[in-house]
C-alpha cells in the first residue's frame, strides 16, 4: 500500500507549552512522503532560551491505534544550540490515519514540552507493487526504483529544478515590463491577479490550483525544490489531486434554500496544500515507478492539460484552443495538426531555462521574447508583390490567416455572476455555481492595434470607465502607423464586476460564489479579506484576449474584396476589417485632394497605392491624423538635421521621397 505523509501542523500546543517565555515550533521535512520513507522532525525552541539545550526527546504515536499507542517513546533527539531534529523511517506495515509527535526539551532552567498532529493519508487505489518495470531509452532512468514524489526527479536534476523555482509556472507571477501600468515589478495571477472569468483565484480554496505545478498547490509562502512537480510537465500519464481534509469544511445554504457542506484540501500552517498521484484517472495497473521511468519533453497533450481548460471548461477561455487542439483538423490549426505542419506547443513557445516565450494581450508577465510567423517564414513568404505589402507592413498574419475562433469548441463570450447557474462538475466533484455564461463557436475576431505592450488592471489599482462606460480590465497599446503597432485579432470578453467607491474593483472571495450562488456574498467575503468598507456597484467590464493559434490552411486566406472597397474607403461593416474604427481614413484633406506633396493628380486607388509604394513610401506618410505640432520648436527642428534652410513648397516631397515619416517632424494626438 503506497501511504503519503502529510503534515498538517495545525500544532496543537498543550497549556505546559510556553514557560518563561519559551516556546517550541515543530515541523517535519518532507511535507510529502511514501510510506517506508525516512521523515525529519525538528523541534525548535523560541523565546528567551539559554542555548544549548541540555535534553531533548521526541515520543510518536499512531492514533489509529486502540489505544493510541506510542511507536516511539522518549527517544533522544540530537540537539544543536536550541533545536532538536530527530529521523524517523515510518514502518511500512502501520495504519495510516491522523499520528502525533511531541517534543520534551530543556534548557539549565526550564523544561518545555508541545504536541503536534500530523495524516498518514492512503492514496488509494494502491501503487502496484508487483507491476513490470518498464526499460527507459534514459539509462539513468532505469535506476529509478521507488518514487518518492517530485524528490525522485530533483535528485539529479537540481539545476532543473533551480530554474523552475523563479520561472512564471511556479510563482504565478513575473517581471512584467510590456505593462504600460506598472514599473516592472513581479505580477500575475498568483500577485495582485484578478481577471474577468473566475476574479480573484487566490480566494478559490484550491479549486484554480489544480493545474499549477506546484506539488503544494499555490501555497503563499516561498517555492521550495521538493514544491516543483516536474511530472506536471513531463508525463501525459500522470494525474493527481489534493488530500482532502474532512476537517477542513464549510456548510452553507445556498440560493436554492439547499444545506451542502463542502470539503477542502488539507492545509497546513503555512498555506501548503498536499497532492498525491490519482490512480483513479490512470491507465490500470499504473506504477509510479514506471511513469518516473517514461518522463518525456512537453507534448501539445502535456500543455493542453491546463491550459485547454482554462476558465472553468474546454475552449472556454482563450477561444483559440481547447482539447481538441491536441491534434486537430487541419482547417482548426494547421500548425498544431498532424496532417499539417505536425508542429507542437513548445516549437515555437520554447523553454530556454524554463523561461516560456510568449505574452497576451490580458498576461501581465513576460518570460521571453515572443514568437513571431518570421521565425519559420521570411519576410516575403508569398508570391504576389502586393500580398507581400501587407505581410511587411502594419497588419499581423493572424489577421489573414485566422479568420475564426472557437472553431474546436464553444468560447465563452461573457460571463453574469448575478444569474447563477449550477455546475456538477465544479469543486473537484462537490458541484457548484458560475455565472450565467455566453458561449459561441465560430466566432469572427475583434481587431486592434498592438504595440507589444498592453495595461492589465492589478489588485489595488483604481480604474475608470471608457468612452462605452464599460470597464478595460485588459486592454491592447497602440495606435495606427506609428511605426511599432500591428492590428492583431482579438476575442473580446465581458463580465460584470465589483467596483468599490474608492474606485478599485473588489477581488471577490470567489469560492463563496461558488458554493452558494450568492455574488454579494462573495463581494463581501472580499471586502473583509481585502480590508475595506464602504458601498460597491455592479459594473461592466471587458478583456481583449490575444488570438494567436487556430491558423487556417493558406486557401482559407481572404481576397482583395473581402476587405477593400474599389474607392478604397470601405465603410466599416461591409468589409472584414473596419478601417473606420481602425483609423485607416483618418486622412487629412491635402492628402485626400493629393496636393500636399505635389500638384493635384487624379489615379485609381489600386494604382495610386503601387505608385507611392513603388517609390518605398509609409503607410503613415499618408494615412494618419492631422498634426497637432512639431517634435521640437519650428526654429530648431530644421537645424536639428542640417543647416538652416528655407521652406519650400516641394520640402514634404524630399522629406518623404529620403524616407522620413511624418512622426520624424510632427506629434499627433
Amino acid at each position: 500500500m503506497n501511504v503519503v505523509i502529510a503534515v498538517s501542523l495545525f500544532v496543537l500546543m498543550s497549556s505546559s507549552c510556553y514557560a518563561a517565555d519559551r516556546y517550541i515550533e515543530m515541523s517535519t521535512d518532507p511535507g510529502e512522503a511514501v510510506l517506508g520513507e525516512t521523515v525529519s522532525f525538528k523541534c525548535e525552541g523560541g523565546g528567551d532560551w539559554q542555548p544549548p539545550l541540555t535534553s531533548a526527546k521526541i515520543v510518536i504515536s499512531n492514533l489509529e491505534r486502540a489505544r493510541g499507542d506510542r511507536v516511539i517513546a522518549r527517544d533522544n533527539m540530537e540537539i544543536e544550540g536550541t533545536t532538536a531534529n530527530y529521523n524517523f523511517t515510518i514502518p511500512l506495515d502501520e495504519q495510516d490515519g491522523y499520528w502525533k509527535f511531541k517534543c520534551v526539551i530543556k534548557d539549565q532552567s526550564t523544561r518545555v514540552k508541545s504536541t503536534a498532529k500530523f495524516v498518514v493519508a492512503d492514496s488509494t487505489p494502491d501503487d502496484p507493487t508487483d507491476a513490470v518495470l518498464v526499460h527507459s531509452p534514459i539509462d539513468a532512468h532505469n535506476t529509478i526504483t521507488e518514487y518518492t514524489g517530485p524528490l525522485t526527479c530533483i535528485t539529479c536534476h537540481q539545476t532543473e529544478a533551480t530554474e523552475m523555482l523563479q520561472s512564471l509556472h511556479m510563482q504565478w507571477a513575473g517581471p512584467t515590463p510590456d505593462l504600460t501600468n506598472t514599473d516592472g515589478e513581479s505580477l500575475g495571477k498568483g500577485v495582485g491577479g484578478i481577471n474577468t472569468f473566475c476574479t480573484y483565484a487566490m480566494s478559490s480554496k484550491s479549486a484554480c490550483f489544480s493545474c499549477h505545478v506546484r506539488a503544494d498547490g499555490n501555497a503563499p509562502d516561498a517555492v521550495q525544490a521538493k514544491d516543483v512537480d516536474c511530472l506536471m510537465c513531463h508525463s501525459d500519464t500522470y494525474q493527481r489531486k489534493f488530500i482532502s481534509d474532512p476537517d477542513n469544511t464549510e456548510t452553507v445554504t445556498n440560493v436554492l434554500g439547499e444545506t451542502k457542506t463542502y470539503v477542502f484540501g488539507k492545509v497546513d500552517a503555512n498555506g501548503n496544500y498536499t497532492t498525491v498521484p490519482d490512480y483513479d484517472k490512470m491507465p490500470p495497473e499504473t506504477s509510479m515507478v514506471n511513469v518516473a521511468r517514461t518522463v518525456h519533453m512537453p507534448t501539445n497533450k502535456s500543455c493542453l492539460r491546463c491550459h485547454a481548460k482554462a476558465g472553468g471548461g474546454d475552449w472556454t477561455k482563450r477561444g483559440d484552443m481547447g482539447l481538441s487542439s491536441i491534434d486537430p483538423p487541419v482547417e482548426e490549426d494547421v500548425h498544431l495538426s498532424t496532417a499539417g505542419a505536425g508542429l507542437s506547443c513548445v516549437s515555437c513557445h520554447s523553454a530556454l531555462n524554463h523561461k516560456i516565450a510568449g505574452r497576451g494581450i490580458d498576461l501581465r508577465q513576460t518570460e521571453a521574447a515572443a514568437p513571431t510567423c518570421q521565425s519559420c517564414h521570411d519576410d516575403a513568404p508569398h508570391s504576389s508583390s502586393t500580398l507581400n505589402r501587407h505581410a511587411q507592413g502594419q497588419i499581423s498574419c493572424k489577421v489573414c490567416h485566422i479568420r475564426e475562433y472557437g472553431k474546436g469548441g464553444a468560447t465563452e463570450i461573457s460571463r453574469d455572476w448575478n444569474d447563477p447557474v449550477w455546475n456538477a462538475a465544479f469543486c473537484s466533484g462537490q458541484g457548484g455555481f458560475v455565472g450565467h455564461e455566453v458561449k459561441e463557436s465560430n466566432v469572427k475576431p475583434d481587431y486592434v492595434w498592438f504595440d507589444g505592450t498592453s495595461y492589465v488592471y492589478n489588485i489595488g489599482e483604481t480604474i475608470e470607465a471608457d468612452e462605452r462606460g464599460v470597464y478595460p480590465m485588459a486592454k491592447a497599446n497602440g495606435g495606427p502607423f506609428d511605426g511599432k503597432s500591428f492590428i492583431v485579432p482579438i476575442k473580446r470578453h465581458f463580465s460584470i464586476m465589483p467596483l468599490h467607491e474608492s474606485g478599485q474593483i473588489v477581488p471577490p472571495a470567489i469560492m463563496w460564489m461558488f458554493m452558494t450562488g450568492d455574488f454579494d456574498m462573495a463581494v463581501q467575503k472580499g471586502m473583509e479579506e481585502q480590508g475595506m468598507s464602504g458601498s460597491y456597484s455592479i459594473v461592466e467590464a471587458d478583456a481583449e484576449m490575444l488570438i494567436t493559434h487556430g491558423v487556417e490552411p493558406k486557401e482559407n486566406a481572404p481576397s482583395c474584396i473581402e476587405c477593400h472597397a474599389g474607392n478604397g474607403l470601405t465603410p466599416d461593416g461591409t468589409g472584414m476589417l473596419p478601417f473606420e474604427a481602425l483609423g485607416y481614413h483618418d486622412i487629412p484633406a491635402a492628402v485626400k485632394a493629393c496636393n500636399l506633396c505635389h500638384e493635384q493628380k487624379s489615379m485609381g486607388w489600386e494604382s495610386m497605392h503601387s505608385s507611392h509604394r513603388a517609390d518605398d513610401l509609409s503607410c503613415n506618410s499618408c494615412h494618419t491624423p492631422e498634426p497637432t505640432g512639431f517634435v521640437k520648436v519650428q526654429s530648431q527642428l530644421c537645424s536639428s538635421c542640417h543647416r538652416n534652410k528655407s521652406w519650400k513648397s516641394e520640402g514634404h516631397k524630399k522629406h518623404i521621397e529620403k524616407g522620413l515619416n511624418c512622426i520624424n517632424c510632427h506629434t499627433f494626438s
